[in-house]
């Protein structure tokens, strides 16, 4: 199965890249980095894939390293959670903008996120001239590259312009300082690596490789690229290539089942982290249940609780279903995350759900805020509202069409990374005045407000500390 390629692969695969150290392909024997340089791996097929194996293994430790440290900067810095009952400090910074360049959260999400580009790199840099079949080799370059990308967008959107490496890094004691590049450049090469994806992959895969990156994936993620960047048209062409009539992607009946271990990879599924126990499991559900569940494994108290916010809360209509899914409450009426509940953990950390990155619902809604107030968009809305259970809506509800589509996105993709991205994408005086109404709601009497300069996160000190290159984003201490 494509999961157990990726566990068995990743640890001898990535530590070979990165020079620190390396096991043989069953990952037991043992040898040392000095007898298996870098330039002597990528000689078949068969290195080549385990290399794209290593990339797909970094990419999910992306989202669940550092204490769920990405988490924290789409979820955790949204109006969506907030973090008043943990109890780890940095954690809490994010939630209440003070977070400065040393933070956990901001050093281990870019520290993972170019370790897992660099990866990608090297089976860019190193593929074409291994010898093997064309169409095989272009389509692990085409996987590589829609990681890259995918890892790119979330960069740019939570630190904004970044260093732009493109070439595999095989030393530490080179010339390694990158000065940051535009963001324009930084959406030009996601749009080209996202290009060349589409072109490469396949439309599907079937039995142990489903769950790899295919053209749907990459052209889903390239219209929301598109639409982030501004550029409504683009992204509206892009996606009727995933959202069309035949598509082979369809709502599940149920909105609960997207969660349920049995339903990974469903018809609505367009690209998911994967994770698969025992020992390559979801720490998710750890995270999010409440001590009084009882989940084995005990939970992880510097991460858990992350609560639900008052107004997202109260964001669900009546008879929604999405609500119950997604929300739950403990024995004191404190609200926690339900939505990746696993009843099977038996073990902590282990949960046997995979994390959505790309799915229909979220295709449906980035087509109808691409093509704007029409009634087409209204219609791609319904399709999301009708599974919910709730009733159509169209240009005579009341709210501005924006309003109507961000409240639906909202609902429909809580707690699954988007909502930093949905706010960004607003007015920036509307974003600065949603998140400063958050901040005076879960912050009472603190008086905490934000500018524009927290619209980004800053720089780790890490890399300004080996990147001479590299400058600090404004407002925080260099």
């Amino acid at each position: 199965m494509f999961n157990k390629n990726i566990y068995r692969s990743c640890i001898w695969l990535t530590m070979v890249i990165s020079i620190l150290s390396s096991c043989s392909k069953d990952f037991l024997n043992v040898v040392p980095v000095d007898r298996i340089p870098t330039d002597q791996f990528f000689k078949s097929e068969a290195d080549l894939t385990s290399a794209v194996y290593g990339v797909y293994a970094a990419q999910r430790f992306l989202y669940i390293n550092n204490e769920l440290g990405l988490y924290n900067l789409e979820e955790t810095r949204s109006d969506n959670t907030n973090q008043n009952l943990g109890r780890q400090t940095e954690h809490k910074a994010v939630d209440n903008f003070t977070v400065q360049s040393g933070n956990t959260s901001i050093t281990g999400t870019w520290a993972s996120a170019y370790y897992a580009i660099n990866l990608c790199n090297a089976v860019i840099d190193r593929g074409p001239g291994i010898t093997m079949d064309e169409t095989t080799k272009k389509q692990l370059i085409g996987e590589a590259l829609f990681v890259r990308a995918q890892i790119y967008f979330l960069l740019l959107q939570d630190y904004g312009p970044i260093p732009l490496r493109l070439k595999e890094t095989v030393s530490l004691s080179g010339d390694n300082d990158l000065a940051r590049s535009s963001a324009d450049s930084v959406y030009q090469q996601i749009i080209v690596d996202l290009q060349a994806a589409a072109a490469a992959l396949p439309a599907s895969y079937g039995g142990s490789d489903v769950g790899r990156a295919t053209s749907y994936a990459a052209n889903a993620l390239l219209g929301k690229v598109y639409l982030q960047k501004g550029d409504n048209a683009s992204a509206v062409t892009v996606l009727r290539k995933v959202v069309f009539a035949g598509t082979p992607y369809s709502l599940l009946p149920n909105y609960a089942d997207l969660w349920d271990p049995s339903t990974k990879n469903s018809p609505e599924s367009i690209f998911e982290i994967q994770f698969l126990r025992p020992l390559n499991g979801s720490p998710l559900w750890n995270n999010f249940a409440p001590s009084s569940l009882n989940v084995p494994g005990g939970t992880d108290g510097s991460v858990a609780p992350n609560t639900p916010n008052p107004d997202l809360i109260a964001e669900y209509e009546p008879g929604d279903t999405r609500y119950a899914a997604s929300i739950g409450y403990d024995a004191n009426n404190l609200a926690y995350i339900l939505k990746f509940k696993d009843a099977g953990v038996v073990v902590g950390n282990d949960a046997n759900n995979n994390f959505p990155i790309l799915r229909y619902a979220d295709a449906l809604l980035l087509l109808a805020e691409a093509l704007g107030e029409t009634p087409e968009a209204y219609g791609y809305i319904n399709q999301v509202r009708a599974r919910a259970g709730l009733g159509a809506i169209s240009g005579a509800t009341a709210g501005t069409f924006m309003d109507k589509l961000m409240h639906e996105r909202r609902v429909e993709l809580a707690f699954e990374c988007h909502r930093w991205h949905d706010l960004l994408r607003l007015p920036q005086s509307q974003t600065i005045s949603i998140m400063n109404a958050n901040l005076a709601l879960i912050f009472p009497g603190q008086n905490i407000t934000i500018d524009a300069h927290n619209l980004v996160a800053p720089l780790p000190n890490t890399e300004l500390g080996s990147n001479k290159l590299a400058t600090q984003n404004p407002g925080y201490v260099q």
